[in-house]
């Protein structure tokens, strides 16, 4: 969804006073409804250019077998997704209707791989809705169900609370992705490195990494951690466990002597899909060049990474050749 433009809308909004409530989480004065007809933030291009162009262009020079389609075709016509061999999800795609989420699920369960190389995905719970201008032009998320007027006798699938998580739709993305959304680190400080765990992984290949290696400066914005044993699949695969210091970061996911972390994970499911989740917000914007004479670049690691990815993934179920192996216990501080 247009997740950067709409956070930039409901903050603009946030100045205004508060007009359904008082709460202050989520904000009171936020926007509930965002219109796409109008202005977007970068002279038109919002953050296309750093949340999704340079894997585009990547993919592009890789000559790889490609359909690009936003999230309002898949909205639309979400039974496109069992066309093809995977779905790739960009920087920061967080808020989903409905009906994505149940055509990746189907997807999903007919053998199609899941790449998530942002952080998160499926947290938001969205609807769209017409405009004058025509169909699919209104985002709405009230973020709280009891504001919401689906909420009387419509689809609860339809009802937008604070999270997909929260009533009524309680449903856990865990189950599906792996790990779970756990906070951020703190504006204006400095990118995390990315710790490798399982060097051993598919995901590593061609890179020269082992374990404990660390890439610096690619963890930034949102973070995704290991979900609790009982919310994610038992086979869940933890590839990176980057330690980030609550001093520079915010979470309500529990804390290791003053440490959060950022996790990579990667699944499959009994159709042979795999379900890959980066856990770093920022993974596609590390694959742009560094410029000349750069101390520290890691697009070089990063674009290996990525490549590894889109190969295994664009065969096929991935399940098929690498099956995920659950490897919780390996994961220290233990619970973390």
């Amino acid at each position: 969804m247009s997740t950067g433009e709409t956070y930039r809308v409901a903050e603009l909004e946030a100045q205004g006073p508060c007009i359904l409530d008082t709460s202050t989480y989520p904000p009171c004065a936020r926007a509930r409804v965002v219109s796409f007809d109008r202005p977007y933030a970068g002279d038109g291009s919002s953050d296309f250019l750093t949340n999704e162009y340079p894997l585009v262009a990547f993919m592009e020079e890789e000559g790889l077998d490609l359909t690009y389609c936003t999230d309002i075709c898949v909205f639309d016509h979400p039974q496109m997704l069992l066309q093809h061999r995977t779905l790739v999800g960009l920087d920061h795609d967080e808020t989903w209707t409905d009906s994505e989420r149940t055509g990746a699920l189907q997807a999903a369960a007919h053998g199609v791989n899941m790449a998530f190389f942002g952080a998160a995905t499926l947290v938001r719970h969205a609807r769209l809705e017409p405009s004058p201008l025509g169909a699919d032009r209104q985002e709405v998320d009230y973020r709280d169900s009891s504001e919401d007027p689906a909420k009387s006798g419509g689809n609860p699938w339809a009802v937008t609370g604070n999270t997909w998580a929260s009533p009524p739709s309680s449903w856990n993305a865990a189950g599906f992705l792996g790990e779970a959304y756990s906070g951020y680190l703190e504006p204006d400080t400095p990118n995390a490195g990315m710790q490798v765990l399982e060097p051993s992984s598919w995901l590593f290949r061609g890179t020269g990494l082992v374990g404990g290696s660390v890439i610096p400066s690619v963890i930034g914005s949102d973070i995704d951690h290991l979900a609790p044993a009982a919310a994610s699949p038992a086979n869940v695969e933890v590839l990176t466990h980057s330690p980030i210091p609550l001093s520079k970061a915010y979470t309500n996911q529990g804390a290791w002597n003053g440490q959060t972390y950022s996790d990579g994970t990667y699944t499959t499911e009994a159709s042979g899909a795999g379900v890959f989740d980066s856990g770093d917000n920022i993974w596609v914007a590390t694959l742009q060049p560094c410029a000349p004479g750069a101390a520290s670049c890691p697009a070089t690691v990063m674009r290996q990474m990525t490549g590894n990815v889109l190969s295994l993934f664009g065969k096929g179920p991935a399940g098929a050749t690498e099956p995920s192996h659950g490897n919780r216990a390996a994961v220290l501080q233990a619970g973390s």
